[in-house]
């Protein structure tokens, strides 16, 4: 998990933002991940668990977006 750290300059902004992209991305993937498993299941509908997730993700692929600063 991004811990806090002290911000002194835009490079440690930066990094800390890093950090932050890195998290969303990598939750981003889990999820994606999850999806594929809730897909093999065979014993019910899960619509709406997949598109809960589907909505988390693009919201986590737009906040990846909204942190590209360069």
């Amino acid at each position: 998990m991004a811990e806090l750290k002290d911000l002194t300059n835009h490079d440690s902004i930066q990094e800390q933002i890093n950090q932050y992209h890195g998290l969303l991305s990598l939750t981003a993937d889990q999820l994606q991940d999850l999806k594929g498993r809730i897909k093999e299941l065979d014993n019910g509908d899960y619509d709406k668990e997949l598109d809960a997730i589907n909505g988390a993700q693009s919201k986590l692929y737009q906040a990846l977006k909204d942190l590209e600063l360069e």
